[in-house]
């Protein structure tokens, strides 16, 4: 009896794990001062929920030099760096995590590209980003 609970227990294991896996795939995505201040936000969440995703959580905030210093220490070198450190910490931003199955892909194809004349008509940043330094919104995984 135990042998055949063990059995049973381990199909079902095998059996779920891929779905709830999918599941919990999250992402987090950041509204950019410009979008915060454009009123964007709303729009950008009506997007994600229309998709059929989940947000796990969101906060509003503002983000320290200090702290996006240390969040971008990868592009320390590059010479917008300094920039863009005081563009994000010059407004409050809204960090979200956004959870369903392939949500990271969704949203990076949501997104749109960095360049705004690059990004398609329907995407976020087609639609409503003005300029290459001010592209409404982050994704990262």
């Amino acid at each position: 009896m135990l042998v055949a609970l063990t059995s049973l227990l381990s199909l079902l294991a095998q059996r779920l794990t891929p779905l709830y896996i999918m599941v919990r795939e999250r992402t987090f995505i950041a509204v950019k001062p410009d979008g915060v201040q454009r009123g964007l936000t709303g729009e950008i969440i009506k997007r994600f929920e229309a998709k059929g995703f989940k947000l796990a959580g969101m906060k509003f905030m503002q983000a320290s030099e200090e702290h996006l210093k240390k969040h971008y220490a990868d592009l320390a070198d590059k010479p917008f760096y300094a920039g863009l450190c005081k563009y994000m910490s010059s407004a409050p931003l809204v960090a979200m995590c956004w959870e369903g199955t392939g949500v990271v892909k969704t949203a990076r194809t949501m997104m749109g590209e960095t360049r705004p004349a690059d990004s398609k008509p329907g995407t976020i940043r087609g639609d409503f980003c003005i300029e290459v330094g001010r592209q409404v919104f982050i994704t990262s995984v």
